[in-house]
């Protein structure tokens, strides 16, 4: 935090001067426009003309500092998620074939970003994603029908025996993935720049703290789905031998959880208290169901049975804790403001004796 004394100028005017490595960096000179705009804790903000400065920086990343492709196609995951708009991936070396098919996939799974140049020892990745042409609302909304399709086709899977549905749930994953790095890269540049913040729809700052954890909940549920998908497959083979009562309880807790879930989330776009509240109270019906079915059923099938029953129940654990989560960030937003429930009042001073 750099100090500047107020001065005054003329009969009435008070002024502060800018600091000038800030106004080489923006490009200001005498004459042109700042904005200045008032923050809730009445801080004022100084930000150069719209579009006054172009993104010109390329991020080079040292691929001879990547031990391996899978930490080279982490490092272009950060760069998008940070909203870079053009990584630099270069080599001192011949680009080995790998690498190159390792920076293709992770592009091929982000959103809005590409190769532009390509040599023998480098390559130019370019991300033209406008934030404006991605509400926030409606990214989150559809990372969550994306996980709410997921769960569907997870649990008619166990309950139908149809392995295809399964497999369906296992593939979207990578969809889910797609929208949940673009909802970091959204969040991550909109705490950078108020102009993104606003374009995308948040006028308050804790909403870029909610969101972001709304979003990897929703994240992390989908890789929980991912996993039962996976295991009520291994558990297919054991069908006849689980039996229809077990089968018949699994699915009732995974209907119990998916209620949760859906509740919890619709309760954020809603605002609706209620149903966040009814989405928490599940939690312990999800918990119960779980700790019964595994007393109830592991000494009575075999090991991989068991093991397999005992990974989709604790799967569907963690998805509760984490609707449950959800819900109470959906409470929060509605307290935040004035409403039916909680209004705010002046304090009235006490009488004097």
């Amino acid at each position: 935090m750099e100090p500047r004394k107020v001065q005054k100028v003329g009969y009435s005017t008070l002024s502060v001067s800018l600091p000038m490595n800030w106004t080489k960096k923006m490009g200001i000179k005498k004459g042109d426009l700042v904005f200045i705009s008032e923050e809730n804790d009445g801080a004022l903000r100084l930000t150069a003309e719209p579009g006054r400065v172009e993104d010109n920086i390329v991020y080079v990343v040292n691929v001879d500092e990547c031990d391996n492709t899978k930490v080279l196609a982490r490092v272009i995951v950060g760069n998008y998620v940070l909203g870079r708009n053009m990584i630099k991936v270069e080599s001192s070396r011949r680009l080995m074939r790998e690498q190159i098919e390792s920076i293709r996939e992770v592009t091929q799974r982000l959103l809005g970003i590409g190769i532009i140049e390509e040599g023998d020892r480098h390559l130019l990745l370019q991300c033209s994603i406008d934030p404006k042409n991605f509400p926030l609302s409606t990214v989150i909304r559809r990372l969550y029908v994306l996980t709410s399709i997921m769960f569907k086709e997870a649990l008619d899977a166990l309950v139908d025996g149809d392995m295809e549905l399964a497999k369906d749930a296992i593939t979207r994953e990578h969809e889910a993935d797609t929208i949940y790095w673009l909802l970091a890269r959204l969040l991550a540049s909109a705490q950078q720049s108020r102009a993104v913040a606003e374009g995308i729809g948040i006028s308050d700052s804790l909403e870029i703290v909610q969101s972001s954890l709304i979003a990897w909940f929703l994240e992390m549920i989908g890789d929980r789905v991912h996993n039962i998908a996976l295991n009520i497959i291994r558990l297919h083979q054991f069908r006849e031998e689980c039996g229809e009562e077990l089968i018949e309880w699994l699915s009732q807790i995974g209907l119990i959880a998916f209620t949760m879930f859906d509740k919890a989330v619709k309760s954020i776009f809603d605002g609706n208290v209620k149903i966040a509240s009814d989405a928490v109270d599940l939690r312990e019906t999800v918990e119960r169901e779980e700790r019964s079915l595994l007393k109830e059923f592991q000494g009575r099938t075999n090991v991989d049975v068991a093991a397999t029953v005992s990974a989709i129940a604790w799967e569907l654990k963690i998805i509760a804790e984490h609707s449950s989560a959800i819900a109470e960030i959906a409470i929060d937003n509605v307290l935040r403001g004035e409403n039916d429930i909680c209004k705010i009042d002046k304090l009235t001073p006490a009488l004097e004796i």
